[in-house]
């Protein structure tokens, strides 16, 4: 789409012009002021554009909420950056480069975490970050037999990243249709909800952060109603592996469809939940892709009051690139050191792909272990 003309007074002259396109001579402060104007134009905020008429030193930038990064040589000082946060608006010159460079996006701030190579190395080796093709051919590539194995198991249809399952596993999950996830119960009111006779976990997160996914692609089952619709599971739904343990899918906090009557309801039943009800422990699911929200940490810090355990699970990884879910995972680290019943292992899955599955099915097990 074709951009406005500039406003005559932003023109710049022919001597300005020239100086900008030679690299070795940087070009004058009132270019650099030139510049700002141009940035706080609307048509240049919240959209990605190239810099028009004499500036061509400058390639792209990225103006979205008014703020963005320049990647050229800087125009009053002709110090080469790779990229020099700019604000819209801001000073030019040398003054407008130091302000500049104190003022860097959320973005940037995330790049300059510094990554455990450790992680970094089980995110690659596990595969977590893989997509479905990939994830296929690494489960292939990786066991020859592979293929004659998933015809020899009883269980139902596995993604193809959630092998190598020990008997002990084999067992809490069942093989056979009696023994797999049996929906038990709905409550909306404690009352309604089925007696804790089996060692008991539950499942929370924001809406549509993935809770009833993940714990059908545990369990190997269907059973567990998903939808993409934010605030599908209003209720609290009790599913049972029989003889063995008790999941809980909870409803949803944040944005949902539904009303606001109806989701104060629900805060005022998770509340009462688990401050009554004597549960293993909360698995907190929280979305790889935009990591702990606000809402999670509230919900942290209620958990962490009711003295109830709970752990963190990343799930969607499989959309994340594997040095931002490193970055993710040593973010959680820091932020959960204040949180005293919070379990310090931090599980990486992806329902999809079955990546990152084993572990969290491992602590199944060995919550499922009656005291």
């Amino acid at each position: 789409r074709m951009q406005p003309p500039l406003p005559s007074s932003l023109l710049p002259s022919s001597s300005s012009s020239s100086s900008a396109s030679s690299p070795s001579c940087p070009t004058n402060t009132r270019d650099a002021a030139q510049l700002s104007k141009i940035l706080a134009l609307p048509w240049c905020r919240g959209r990605r554009t190239s810099v028009p008429l004499g500036f061509s030193m400058i390639s792209t930038f990225d103006a979205s909420r008014g703020s963005g990064m320049i990647a050229t040589r800087h125009l009053a000082t002709g110090t080469e950056r790779s990229k020099t946060p700019m604000r819209s608006g801001q000073k030019g010159g040398a003054e407008g480069e130091v302000e500049g460079s104190q003022e860097l996006s959320n973005r940037a701030k995330f790049r300059q975490i510094n990554i455990d190579q450790n992680v970094l190395r089980k995110i690659v080796q596990g595969g977590i970050c893989l997509p479905m093709g990939s994830a296929v051919r690494k489960a292939h590539r990786g066991n020859k037999d592979q293929v004659e194995q998933e015809k020899r198991f009883k269980g139902f249809s596995r993604p193809p990243l959630y092998t190598d399952l020990s008997p002990q596993l084999v067992e809490l999950i069942g093989q056979g249709k009696k023994d797999k996830l049996t929906f038990v119960a709905g409550a909306t009111v404690m009352s309604s909800m089925p007696p804790m006779t089996l060692p008991e976990v539950a499942f929370c997160g924001r809406s549509n952060v993935g809770k009833s996914s993940i714990i059908n692609a545990l369990t190997l089952s269907t059973t567990a109603r998903s939808s993409d619709k934010p605030g599908m599971t209003q209720q609290f739904n009790f599913y049972v592996l029989p003889r063995r343990l008790m999941m809980v899918d909870m409803p949803g906090y944040g944005f949902a469809f539904a009303n606001e009557q109806k989701m104060a309801g629900w805060k005022v039943l998770i509340d009462q939940y688990i401050q009554t009800r004597k549960m293993k422990r909360v698995f907190l699911i929280i979305d790889g892709r935009h990591g702990v929200k606000q809402n999670d940490k509230d919900f942290m810090q209620r958990l962490d009051d009711a003295r109830v355990s709970f752990q963190i699970i990343l799930t969607k990884c499989d959309l994340v690139k594997p040095e931002d879910l490193a970055r993710r995972h040593a973010l959680i680290l820091q932020e959960i050191e204040r949180y005293s019943k919070c379990v310090k292992a931090v599980r990486m899955v992806s329902s999809y792909t079955g990546a990152g599955l084993v572990d969290v099915a491992g602590d199944l097990y060995q919550l499922s272990k009656k005291d």
